[in-house]
């Protein structure tokens, strides 16, 4: 009985002893069907990324090539250092101090560096660009020693010719963690370089490619070792400009120790043949950096480098004669080319006294004289007899008081005043001696150099105001988009019209206020400005003095150019913009220079 007891008893226990071990199989079994099903694809990722490290090839960015055929914006292979903070935890001061020995740098400094970077920038940290075949071979005999540290062969920006395309071409730099954030999606990275003007930044999406990536083993220590996998960038598009490269590099050459501003424009289709404006900058410098005192020297100048003067807003004065002319051509107020005013060197408007920039006066004057010898008083008396609201009117069909159509963010509408404005803005009626300022191209009124051109491009080829533009072909690989010019509007104006204000800017050239632009056996036609922007009594020093313009057009048999000329504070456009003119005209036509 005992034993049958003790029997059962046992029985028992091993079956408590079985259930219990079925039971823990149960969990041990789900556990592992979780960890090794459920949550494989998990674990895979995190056990890879301890095994496997991935890296972005940044795409080179497409180049920038001028209608001639001249690179101006490339890229360069380069070696690159990077230091990967992820990889070098609690041994970054060890790597540094050797990588400091390799490079022949102070630790200090570098290090100093490296800190600063890896809390401006996330992901990997550029320690040194441009590295010699000599460092490369050094780092790369001693890397098991250097985890964490990757010699990389990228394509670089490299711009050949430096401040002489600034203002057209822009510039690129590193993208902000801000930025990051917000393009991430659109296949940038933390690495990645983004255009921050001119037609670096328009053409952001064309330029940048689409980026590789390369999957590469480590160790537990961090250090690197064989190439698992590798996806190939993509470069950018290639961008083919409208732009001359001779007459661009001609521009840069007159405004050198100049302020001011130079635009060509096809008078054909409004293709851009030259932009410059000066100060200028290399923009290589914000790929290979700036020092402390570069950098501040440049923000600091009060010339404004940064500007781009082509699109910036000034007085036009007496270039905008022409829209004078034309408003009063359509307005009867100027019924015939030879009905003359007579100018004594001055115009009595009630109880003011306006003087014209000749203090004896240029007696009887007609429409095209007026224009040839830019007569103030002539367009005095054509403005006090128009409504400052058709003026405006007028002025905003000719293309000024609003953006060009270019489409880049650095361009200014300018400003066209009317009555209504001036109500809103000063709570003043508008006074008719503002009217009168205006007809000469003074007071409220600014225009842009591009705008400027943009009426004289009218001129010239019979009222068509194009927009205007600079990239005329997009190429990767065999594929081609051409890009077509758009006419903003076709401006009808009565054949006579044309004829005497074409007439009247030939004569500026011929014997006129513009006769330095003149060219043997060349057509120039033009009209000089000299905008003043104080009060002549107030006038002091080179600070204040007029800005100096000349906008013109020339050509064989018809016009071929279409240009604007800008010098800031450069005093009379006939004696300092139209010899600019000339030049550039000579350069652009193979014209030897005239002494």
């Amino acid at each position: 009985k005992q034993k049958i007891l003790k029997g059962i008893f046992w029985e028992k226990r091993l079956s408590r002893a079985k259930f219990l071990f079925i039971f823990l199989f149960i969990i041990l079994w789900s556990r592992f069907f979780y960890l090794q099903i459920i949550k494989h694809s998990y674990y895979y990722r995190k056990a890879k990324e301890r095994s496997i490290i991935s890296y972005v090839i940044r795409a080179p960015r497409g180049e920038i090539v001028t209608s001639d055929g001249i690179v101006v914006a490339t890229n360069r292979a380069v070696f690159q250092l990077y230091l990967d903070p992820e990889l070098i935890k609690d041994k970054e001061d060890e790597v540094l101090y050797r990588l400091s020995k390799i490079l022949k740098e102070d630790f200090g400094s570098l290090k100093e560096k490296y800190y600063l970077a890896k809390k401006t920038f996330l992901g990997r940290v550029l320690i040194k660009r441009n590295l010699n075949w000599d460092e490369v071979a050094k780092i790369m005999v001693r890397r098991y020693y250097l985890p964490g540290v990757k010699v990389e062969v990228e394509a670089e920006r490299y711009y050949p010719y430096g401040e002489a395309y600034f203002h057209l071409i822009g510039y690129i730099s590193r993208i902000t963690l801000k930025e990051y954030n917000k393009l991430k999606n659109k296949g940038y990275s933390i690495e990645d370089y983004i255009g921050r003007a001119g037609i670096e930044k328009m053409f952001e999406r064309e330029l940048k490619g689409k980026n590789g990536a390369i999957e590469i083993e480590r160790d537990a220590y961090g250090r690197l070792g064989k190439i698992i996998n590798r996806i190939k960038p993509i470069p950018g598009k290639n961008l083919v400009l409208t732009v001359n490269h001779n007459l661009q590099m001609k521009a840069y050459e007159l405004l050198k120790n100049k302020k001011g501003a130079i635009v060509a424009l096809s008078p054909k289709d409004g293709a851009i043949l030259a932009m410059v404006s000066s100060p200028s900058i290399n923009p290589q410098k914000f790929i290979d950096g700036f020092t402390e005192e570069e950098w501040k020297k440049i923000s600091l100048n009060p010339d404004k480098p940064f500007l781009n003067r082509v699109l910036q807003p000034y007085p036009p004065g007496s270039t905008y004669k022409i829209i004078t002319a034309i408003a009063g051509l359509e307005a009867n107020v100027i019924k015939d080319v030879n009905e003359t005013i007579f100018c004594p060197g001055y115009f009595k408007f009630k109880s003011r006294i306006f003087r014209c920039w000749k203090a004896i006066g240029h007696k009887n004057v007609n429409l095209i004289k007026a224009i040839a010898y830019s007569c103030d008083v002539y367009f005095y008396t054509v403005a006090s007899k128009l409504d400052v609201d058709y003026l405006a009117k007028i002025s905003r069909k000719w293309g000024l008081g609003k953006l060009t159509g270019l489409g880049w963010s650095e361009e200014k509408a300018g400003f066209v005043p009317n009555r209504a404005w001036k109500k809103k803005k000063f709570k003043e009626p508008w006074y008719p001696g503002e009217t009168i300022i205006m007809g000469i191209g003074q007071g409220y009124l600014l225009t842009t150099p591009l705008q400027m051109a943009r009426v004289y491009m009218a001129i010239a080829n019979g009222g068509y105001l194009y927009k205007p533009y600079v990239v005329k072909e997009m190429k990767l690989n065999k594929n081609i988009i051409t890009i077509n010019p758009q006419i903003e509007r076709h401006l009808v104006l009565d054949p006579r019209f044309l004829k005497w204000i074409k007439e009247g800017l030939l004569e500026a050239v011929r014997i006129g206020t513009g006769k330095l632009a003149f060219i043997p056996g060349l057509i120039v036609a033009g009209k000089t400005g000299t905008a003043q922007v104080i009060s002549l009594s107030a006038k002091k020093d080179k600070f204040l003095e007029p800005h100096a313009w000349f906008v013109s057009y020339a050509g064989y048999s018809q016009p071929e150019i279409v240009s604007a000329i800008l010098i800031e504070h450069g005093g009379h456009g006939g004696s300092v913009a139209a010899p600019l003119a000339r030049k550039l005209y000579e350069a652009y036509f193979g014209i030897k220079e005239l002494q």
